[in-house]
């Protein structure tokens, strides 16, 4: 290979690299500034069903967004309302954090096991709380570890 083809093949893979760049930025700009006037979106109704609209900075869309009621995608939005759902379930069991009294909440594992653990002075965010290791475990029982993995922790198999 001559030095003017080497030449060559360099500007062809540095054009290559900018192209690749230049697509990566637009992605990543794209994914921040989401939703855009005229995008699509998916929102969560009042009775958990799932529509689409057109972000149009309407005062609708505005306030959806205030509270992460706005998805790019139908199975985003239908991924949230099965963790509410979820979410719900155990509640159903749980009752408010009491400080210095034992509270179980669930955990997953470092091996991806669903447990309990207990906290008596420190509350976690988003936590929800059970009175006993028998309601722990009533309620994980009653929703199950494969949609409390799911849709609590994230973790899909």
């Amino acid at each position: 290979m001559n030095i003017q083809e080497r030449i060559e093949r360099i500007e062809a893979l540095e054009a290559e690299f900018n192209e690749r760049l230049k697509a990566l930025k637009a992605e990543v700009q794209q994914e921040q500034e989401f939703p855009q006037d005229g995008d699509l979106y998916w929102f969560i109704d009042d009775e958990g069903g799932m529509f689409s609209a057109f972000y149009k900075k309407h005062y609708l869309d505005i306030n959806r967004q205030k509270i992460g009621n706005i998805f790019r995608t139908k199975d985003q939005a239908e991924f949230a309302v099965e963790k509410l759902k979820v979410e719900a379930e155990l509640r159903k069991y749980s009752r408010p954090f009491k400080y210095g009294k034992p509270n179980r909440n669930i955990i997953l594992t470092d091996n991806e096991n669903v447990s309990t653990a207990y906290w008596y002075k420190k509350q976690t965010q988003g936590g929800i709380y059970f009175e006993s290791e028998e309601k722990a475990q009533q309620a994980i029982s009653t929703v199950g570890e494969e949609r409390i993995k799911k849709y609590i922790f994230g973790v899909e198999d």
